[in-house]
């Protein structure tokens, strides 16, 4: 057996940021779920059709791994990804960190964890592993999934190496340089990371992304019936996916509102709390996307998915705003 001594979870809601907020914290660098997602111009939205996948993927983040790499960049760390296609190199790419008393994030098809009952294909799960033995992989997840968890080693790795929608050959990552990093002096961060982030949500470079992707699924949601092979069954996993499952909706909207409290009192710039407001607004209009979506799964008429889409729409146009507020924070 082999388990890093003393590890304290991080318990966040979101898999990446807390796959990553689990290794910033064994190495001293303490901030919460809401400032990494910021600091990671996490705020996003993208619509995809897969062709591997039976319904339009939502997601209200920005693109898989790319929250870590814009923290990284913002606050001045470094990051080590690693990929391989053999399997002896992926478990060690695992183990000899584990070994050392550094705990690292991996990737994998969430539908292989013993512990997650929902079993659906998601390739973009992240989590951290801190302990392993012959039969078991000890990880910390979400406070959803319980936090500090055991999986089944063998089906852990089978996990890894599933090839489908936003899988990566056995992804694993962990970070160096985070001495460097002044969690009491964030102004420049803060300022850089939502210039950016709103100038990306307003300029997307394809109508899938940002408030024109928002229209887009909009428009989606509303034919779904029309449109998708078992539409009720794929209607419900999409809501429960945006909702609680961490592709977001209304959790992303409700991380960005308290990261721009946070970031006023750095700041103390009127516009971040006017954006905050908008922001809140929006994560309420979410919130009842999914319950629209949901209601409209089991039976309850398509009718809701028409009101579905027009709050999709008011969300557009609220984000619209509060990205125009916010860009040139850093100027």
């Amino acid at each position: 057996m082999s388990m890093i001594p003393n590890f304290t979870p991080y318990a966040g809601q979101h898999c990446e940021t807390n796959a990553t907020g689990n290794l910033l914290a064994a190495a001293g660098v303490h901030l919460d779920e809401p400032m990494l997602f910021g600091l990671g111009q996490g705020i996003g939205f993208g619509v995809f059709r897969f062709k591997a996948a039976p319904a339009p993927f939502l997601g209200g983040r920005r693109k898989f791994e790319e929250i870590t790499q814009r923290l990284a960049a913002n606050l001045g760390f470094q990051v080590d990804y690693k990929t391989t296609t053999s399997k002896k190199r992926a478990w060690a790419n695992i183990a000899s960190f584990v070994d050392q008393g550094i705990p690292v994030a991996a990737k994998l098809d969430a539908y292989y964890l013993d512990y997650f009952t929902t079993k659906i294909h998601f390739a973009a799960h992240y989590l951290a592993v801190f302990g392993y033995d012959d039969e078991l992989v000890h990880v910390a997840d979400t406070s959803q999934q319980g936090a500090i968890l055991s999986t089944d080693r063998e089906r852990f790795e089978v996990g890894r190496f599933w090839k489908g929608p936003m899988s990566s050959s056995a992804m694993t990552w962990t970070v160096r340089g985070v001495e460097s990093i002044d969690v009491d002096d964030l102004s420049m961060p803060l300022r850089a990371a939502i210039s950016a982030n709103a100038r990306e949500f307003l300029n997307p470079p394809i109508r899938n992304l940002g408030y024109k992707g928002i229209s887009k699924a909009a428009g989606m949601v509303s034919s779904w019936f029309d449109d998708v092979e078992d539409a009720a069954a794929q209607l419900e996993r999409a809501a429960m996916l945006m909702e609680r499952g961490g592709t977001g909706g209304a959790m992303f909207r409700n991380f960005y509102t308290e990261f721009l409290g946070a970031a006023h009192a750095h700041l103390g710039e009127q516009v971040v709390l006017d954006a905050r407001e908008l922001f809140s607004e929006s994560a309420n209009n979410w919130t009842q996307v999914a319950a629209c979506m949901e209601r409209a799964a089991k039976g309850e008429g398509a009718a809701l998915l028409r009101d579905a889409a027009a709050l999709m729409e008011s969300s557009a146009a609220l984000e619209h705003r509060a990205m125009t507020l916010l860009d040139g924070l850093d100027r």
